[in-house]
């Protein structure tokens, strides 16, 4: 009987741990959508889950699946030197009313909201053509291209990429 009890309070100590921990991915969650709402985008649907991943050089130079990370990183105003070995989530959402729909005539877009330690750090844009998205680079979230932000040709950005992250 004794044990029962003992087999009860565990279980019900496993389930307190596992709510705990579940309510930080949703509190992050609503900070990417409170982040998106803020912009002035009107948010039309979001994905399911988050993408994870923990920032490494490898990722950011020198491998085959380098590439997308080059382009997330290379629009963010943020350095990704500042977040290398940390956990990065990304939040997923379509909206409307972003600047990239007047360039390319479309409804909607996808926007990628990037997230370290509890905090916004950026994000992508990527605009959709009927609920697919368009070939070609990330976009800043507001819209602005590898060169705008930067200031940058692409040929320097590529060479200082290389510079930076080459092992």
């Amino acid at each position: 009987m004794r044990s029962h009890r003992y087999f009860g309070i565990w279980i019900g100590f496993m389930l307190l741990i596992l709510m705990g921990c579940s309510k930080e991915p949703a509190r992050d969650e609503q900070t990417a959508y409170d982040y998106v709402k803020a912009q002035g985008y009107k948010i039309i649907s979001t994905e399911d889950e988050a993408f994870e991943y923990t920032l490494t050089k490898k990722l950011l130079y020198g491998s085959p699946e380098s590439t997308p990370y080059q382009q997330m990183w290379g629009v963010q105003a943020a350095s990704p030197d500042d977040y290398l070995g940390k956990k990065i989530t990304i939040y997923k959402f379509t909206v409307s009313n972003h600047p990239l729909e007047k360039i390319y005539l479309t409804d909607t877009t996808n926007v990628n909201i990037l997230m370290a330690d509890g905090e916004v750090i950026g994000g992508t844009s990527f605009p959709l053509k009927e609920g697919e998205l368009l070939m070609g680079s990330a976009y800043s979230l507001d819209g602005r291209t590898l060169e705008e932000v930067t200031g940058l040709t692409f040929k320097e950005c590529s060479d200082d990429w290389k510079k930076r992250y080459d092992n």
